[in-house]
């Protein structure tokens, strides 16, 4: 198991490199999402030997990103550079089923229930052409919206909000605002547990800081954090896990 102090300190080091400068941050980025990487693929494997259903898990990084990122700075705003980094490093993370929710019955049948009724699994879009082009088409018709704000930034939409994901009506996206920085804030966010884990970056979250903490102490599951039943799970799906 991995001590929560270790995910704070992780955190901590990654703070301190962003406020040297973007050299450091590109580096300290870099080796941190190829630990996120490295850690999903564990952390699938021990899925899997629980029989949790397939999922899209690690999607590979596209071909196309350059292109794609420069598409997406010229229509909505510069990419954070983390969701740059991200894209470019691991891709995309999914440890739900967003289209069959088989995931849903897996904890349903196991008897484990996050308090506010959902699982929360980890997921992060990659950035593949489908997904630019409903961003692109998004930003155009917020940006035609009398009722938006012509200076509001714009929310780079990521993830289904917890209900979303377990197929249950639910609220606004989880994303990124174009423009942000390497510290760029999951918006919409919020750790719905049934406690606030131990290593959990201050509010309003990072984005790096919620993949540590979801991955490394939620065992990619937030929703579920605290729940008595999860916990024996917690720990076995954390086996081999290292921080990132």
């Amino acid at each position: 198991m991995i001590n929560a102090e270790a995910i704070v300190q992780a955190q901590r080091a990654w703070r301190t490199a962003v406020a040297v400068g973007d050299d450091e941050a590109q580096v300290a980025a870099a080796a941190a999402l190829g630990g996120l990487g490295d850690a999903v693929r564990v952390l699938l494997e021990n899925l899997a030997a629980l029989g949790y259903p397939d999922v899209p898990g690690l999607i590979p990084p596209s071909k196309h990103i350059d292109v794609r990122l420069r598409k997406l700075g010229a229509k909505v705003g510069a990419v954070p550079p983390i969701l740059a980094a991200f894209w470019r490093s691991v891709g995309g993370v999914s440890l739900v089923d967003l289209e069959d929710y088989e995931h849903v019955d897996f904890w349903d049948a196991i008897g484990v229930a996050g308090p506010d009724g959902f699982c929360d699994g980890a997921h992060v879009h990659a950035c593949r052409s489908e997904w630019v082009k409903f961003t692109v088409q998004d930003f155009i018709d917020q940006a035609e919206d009398p009722d938006v704000p012509p200076d509001g930034s714009y929310l780079l939409s990521l993830a289904p909000d917890g209900y979303h994901k377990d197929n249950i009506s639910g609220g606004a996206a989880y994303g990124l605002d174009a423009g942000a920085g390497w510290l760029a804030p999951w918006r919409n966010f919020a750790w719905t547990g049934a406690r606030r884990p131990d290593s959990a970056p201050p509010d309003p979250c990072d984005f790096l800081g919620y993949l540590r903490t979801s991955i490394l102490e939620c065992a990619g599951f937030p929703g579920l954090f605290g729940v008595g039943s999860f916990e024996p799970i917690r720990r076995r799906l954390l086996r081999h896990v290292e921080v990132f």
